[in-house]
């Protein structure tokens, strides 16, 4: 007969092959990839301007992952400059040493090759990447990145019979070095990078979807009265097709219209009435309950240093250091690179200086970020680490009144939000996830003029569950390129 005990063994070894089941169910699978990223002078695009390529495509190979899968990257940076890959949305949970940008990682020299290793933790979604250095996005090199959900996940629509990821961008026929030299209207808008398809000529981009349809994307709040036909055309076309589209382009929205784009944007909320992954501690999409630990009020400008025109936050320019911050923060607590909370988050200074701009985020406290644009072209601004709830929009100046315009019941959570000339947009954002983390305008000319800040969200607790510690190929360059301490062992996922 069998004893207690030993019936209690073999529930305890089922429960515990259970819960190993369960676990490397959660954790997903690993996938691997090799990049091979080059400028080739025998493809040349729009008026001689060369491109970025990876593994020889315009525009770069489709992440195809599920939640919580772990993806290795390794890029071999066949340039002729160091290279930086980012991951646009990706939170990179505990592990801002993958981000993939200036302040969080060295970059891969000319003729070397880096992994990155990254989870797509409890997200699902679409989402890109492109080069984050030098100007190099604008040439190209950028992908996009799709986050599947789990089978035992549901999702509040019927699952799609095909998918097609598309990345819509502007191109300027100088590149990178005419973006670095003036700030002029894109020459071209491009669709998974290739020219607006012409109904007169070739299909330049064409989607396999009973009849064809044109989809045009238009710039929004810029005057285009100098360029007329900046534009993106795509042509939907599905294999049943008698004949392409024909007729005229169809009209959209006033391009100019504020009040229109503004209502729209703030017609975007979630469905509530649906089931769905909630980002938050209270497993739902209401912050009316919430209290903010911290107001950052940035103001994005211009101003002259030193006889050169930069862009700003709070007329400050950010100024980038040889030694990512990450790194000098890991090793030597930030000393000889950044001064930590020196960058003012509530006023503007009243001379416009140059500075490494890095800022306290309280760990597990709710920041509001209160975004202004005092420039006269629309801005949008993107946070690196988090998704951020979107719970406002408006005109002028910015005062605690406003909160009462909130919309605190069912936001939509994103990385990225649009600014308005003249206008400000108000976000909360819970600070679970620490690290080093990006905050900048996404307009490439703002971001590399110095529209950026690092804000650092610290956890005293060493424990690698917490925050993980540097991967066992951990780059060095800047102050530690010579010699440094050892880095932590990497930790197995």
């Amino acid at each position: 007969m069998e004893s207690s005990s030993s019936r209690h063994c073999r529930r305890l070894i089922l429960w515990t092959t259970v819960i190993a089941l369960l676990f490397c169910k959660a954790r997903g699978i690993d996938i691997f990839l090799e990049w091979n990223v080059s400028s080739d002078p025998n493809i040349r695009a729009y008026m001689d301007q060369p491109l970025i390529l990876i593994n020889g495509k315009i525009t770069g190979p489709l992440i195809n992952a599920t939640t919580n899968d772990i993806v290795h990257v390794n890029i071999f940076n066949n340039l002729d400059e160091p290279l930086l890959m980012t991951w646009n949305g990706i939170q990179q949970r505990l592990n801002s040493w993958q981000d993939g940008v200036s302040g969080t990682n060295c970059p891969i020299l000319p003729g070397q090759n880096w992994t990155y290793v990254f989870q797509t933790k409890d997200q699902i979604g679409s989402y890109f990447y492109f080069p984050s250095i030098n100007f190099l996005k604008a040439a190209g090199g950028y992908g996009p990145i799709r986050v599947n959900n789990r089978n035992v996940i549901l999702v509040p629509f019927a699952k799609p019979e095909a998918e097609y990821d598309l990345l819509i961008g502007d191109w300027s026929y100088g590149g990178n070095t005419k973006l670095m030299a003036e700030n002029p209207l894109p020459d071209l808008i491009l669709m998974n990078g290739k020219a607006p398809f012409n109904p007169r000529g070739n299909v330049f981009q064409s989607f396999n979807v009973t009849k064809d349809y044109f989809m045009v994307a238009t710039p929004t709040q810029i005057d285009t009265t100098a360029a007329p036909d900046l534009m993106g055309v795509g042509l939907i076309h599905y294999d049943s097709s008698n004949g392409l589209a024909a007729g005229s382009l169809p009209k959209g929205p006033d391009q100019l219209d504020r009040d229109f784009s503004i209502n729209q944007a703030r017609s975007i909320r979630w469905n509530m009435s649906t089931g769905a992954a909630r980002p938050n501690p209270q497993g739902t999409f209401n912050v009316s309950n919430i209290t903010l630990s911290q107001t950052f009020i940035l103001h994005a400008s211009t101003a002259e240093i030193d006889g050169i025109l930069h862009y700003t936050v709070n007329n400050v320019s950010y100024l980038t250091p040889d030694t990512p911050l990450k790194l000098a923060d890991h090793f030597v607590n930030g000393s000889g690179v950044y001064q930590l909370d020196s960058f003012p988050t509530n006023s503007i200074n009243l001379v416009a200086s140059y500075g490494t701009s890095v800022v306290t985020g309280n760990h597990k406290g709710w920041l509001e970020i209160v975004f202004k644009n005092d420039l006269d072209v629309m801005d949008a601004w993107h946070l690196d680490g988090f998704g951020f709830y979107v719970v406002g929009f408006g005109d002028g100046d910015w005062n605690s009144a406003l909160r009462s315009t909130y919309n605190l019941v069912d936001p939509v959570v994103r990385s990225t939000v649009q600014v308005y000339p003249g206008g400000w947009t108000a976000v909360y954002a819970f600070l679970d996830n620490p690290g080093m983390w990006s905050l900048r305008s996404q307009r490439l000319e703002n971001w590399y003029g110095g529209q950026e800040l690092y804000i650092r969200v610290f956890d005293a607790d060493p424990n690698p569950a917490k925050e993980r510690p540097p991967p066992s190929n951990l780059l060095l360059c800047g102050i530690f390129k010579s010699q440094a301490p050892a880095p932590s062992p990497q930790v197995a996922w």
